[in-house]
């Protein structure tokens, strides 16, 4: 698979390019397997390189694996040491085929990340597709949904981000956005941090809304 590239240092940042291409070595695996209908809902920083193609990861989070196979996950007895964690989340066929990538890569066996999943927000999803292989579709949720989980992070590197998908979601009013937060996660989410948070985010996304005092 010469023509897929070189492999990628463990440490070195994914733009979209290169996230494309290792989702379609993904493919390629699984269509060497037989293994095809398989579909990815990825968010984080991947989800955001393949919107906007000037973001870097360095990994791909995945919120859920929607591959047909998932209804018929790995029972826990089957499982052994010889097995990657990443096939507590995904589908045995992906977790197969991620594991030839990362070996391939050079790339950390959890280059395609589940741990996500726990933060999976309420709700429909409104998933878009980012990425289209042979076996392999790849999904994100809506700027929207995107921006929901961003704002109930509420960390210093999700600013930006936040700030970026407010105006693509076309969200400026404060409370519409801590609603946003309460209808994902709980009313108990939308805390006085989330609203600090977001004042700063749209501070950030509209210069003439003043953010909270520090």
């Amino acid at each position: 698979m010469s023509d897929l590239g070189p492999p990628i240092p463990p440490d070195r940042q994914l733009d979209a390019a290169e996230i494309r291409r290792l989702l379609d070595r993904l493919s390629s695996h699984l269509r060497e397997a037989g293994s095809a209908g398989h579909h990815l809902m990825v968010v984080g920083g991947a989800a955001l390189a393949l919107m906007w193609e000037d973001r870097t990861t360095h990994d791909i989070d995945v919120l859920a694996d929607r591959s047909r196979a998932q209804r018929h996950p790995v029972p826990a007895g089957r499982r052994t040491p010889a097995v990657d964690l990443i096939s507590m989340r995904f589908t045995p066929e992906i977790a197969r085929a991620a594991r030839l990538v990362a070996e391939a890569e050079g790339l950390p066996r959890n280059w395609l990340n589940g741990a996500v999943a726990i933060f999976a927000p309420a709700g429909d999803l409104q998933p878009q597709i980012l990425h289209r292989s042979d076996c392999l579709t790849v999904e994100a949720p809506s700027p929207a949904v995107l921006l929901a989980m961003k704002l109930h992070a509420a960390r210093g590197q999700d600013l930006a981000d936040a700030a970026r998908l407010a105006r693509e979601a076309g969200f400026s009013d404060p409370d519409e956005m801590l609603a946003l937060v309460a209808d994902a996660y709980g009313a108990d989410a939308a805390t006085a941090h989330t609203s600090d948070f977001i004042e700063s985010a749209l501070a950030l996304a509209f210069p003439q809304h003043r953010a909270p005092d520090a």
